[in-house]
């Protein structure tokens, strides 16, 4: 089954993903499923909201 991949800030179409195949390939955990359409972040949203690896807490 095919799911679309939807950018969550922008709601720009970000490709496809195949329910059959990520059960073998590790999954990204960015995305959050949500009935047949996958939430996650494009590279575009991704620089302009300077998402790090490591995150600071105060």
């Amino acid at each position: 089954m095919y799911m679309l991949k939807i950018c969550r800030c922008c709601d720009a179409i970000v490709g496809e993903l195949d329910t059959d195949d990520s059960k073998n390939l590790r999954m990204d955990h960015s995305i959050e499923i949500t009935g047949n359409v996958a939430y996650t972040l494009c590279s575009r949203c991704m620089r302009e909201l300077d998402i790090h690896r490591a995150t600071y807490y105060q």
